[in-house]
């Protein structure tokens, strides 16, 4: 057992969000989280946990049901600073095409006058 200091850690939980009746593909969500643990291996269990947690279905207002399922955890890192103030970087990560980034993660990314 790791009898060292709680440090805070980064967890990267994914989730698939399904409406019956087959009309519409799946979704998939990241929640980032934040968890407190003495160990990689202990913020990766707390975060399986949490995600398997948040499992849920229900109806929706047109009765369909929608199925929120936990399907894994993509990451956990130690948190890049100890601090948790204000305006501080918690969790960084890098890819290897900005084009592919823009069309999965975010269309209002606008490219930055440096771009080439």
């Amino acid at each position: 057992m790791n009898d060292g200091p709680e440090v805070p850690y980064i967890a990267v939980l994914v989730f698939r969000t399904e409406v019956g009746g087959g009309y519409a593909p799946a979704r998939f969500s990241e929640d980032i989280v934040l968890i407190r643990a003495r160990s990689p291996e202990r913020a990766r269990a707390v975060a399986e946990t949490r995600g398997r947690e948040e499992e849920t279905s229900y109806a929706n207002e047109y009765g369909e049901t929608v199925t929120w399922a936990f399907v894994g955890v993509a990451d956990v890192r130690e948190a890049l600073y100890d601090s948790l103030d204000e305006n501080v970087t918690l969790y960084s990560r890098s890819f290897d095409d900005l084009a592919r980034y823009r069309q999965v993660f975010s269309s209002d990314l606008a490219p930055h006058d440096s771009e080439p």
